[in-house]
């Protein structure tokens, strides 16, 4: 009777232990705020136009002008990386850096791919 009773308390146990670590696991996910900001980019070492992208080459943001500035709204709230590359590919740079609210300067350095 002693052991049946202690599998039934191992079981249960082991049970909601589980069962907490799977829902503790769901409360580190941090959720989408849906907050944006305003990021201010600059090339710091070349006055040419450079394509700007946000986490990956796939999404594209625009092209500064031939000062190496842009402007870009609606930046969601974050850890961003921020990739350059000049328009004829030969400067490349990229910058990480945590956009928040309101106004963010990016400075990015780029340097001479070949």
């Amino acid at each position: 009777m002693k052991k049946s009773t202690l599998f039934k308390k191992s079981i249960l146990i082991i049970s909601l232990i589980l069962t907490l670590g799977l829902f503790a696991g769901c409360l580190i996910i941090i959720p989408d705020t849906g907050q944006t900001g305003t990021v201010y980019i600059k090339i710091t070492n070349s006055n040419w136009a450079h394509h700007i992208y946000m986490d990956s080459y796939s999404n594209f943001l625009g092209t500064t002008d031939y000062f190496g500035q842009a402007t870009f709204y609606l930046i969601t709230t974050g850890y961003h990386t921020f990739y350059a590359e000049d328009i004829d590919g030969w400067y490349s740079g990229q910058k990480t850096q945590n956009i928040h609210t309101g106004s963010n300067y990016v400075n990015i350095q780029v340097y001479f791919n070949y």
